[in-house]
């Protein structure tokens, strides 16, 4: 499995967008995560996703950096 920017995996970076139905806005997204606890880098990390809205869970973690 390939690791997302600060160590995290997609399973780590997902459960912090429950509640989230997809097509989503990026600022929905980022709401949510910090609604759920996530922590600041990941939704930093979200707010500069150059995407403005995902059509699936999958589309965001294809846009969320990854560790070279």
């Amino acid at each position: 499995m390939e690791r997302l920017a600060g160590g995290k995996t997609d399973e780590s970076i997902l459960r912090f967008l429950d509640g989230i139905h997809f097509p989503a806005h990026k600022d929905d997204i980022v709401h949510a995560a910090r609604k759920n606890g996530a922590p600041s880098e990941v939704f930093a990390t979200l707010e500069q996703l150059p995407i403005n809205e995902f059509s699936s869970a999958e589309e965001l973690i294809d846009a969320y950096p990854h560790l070279q």
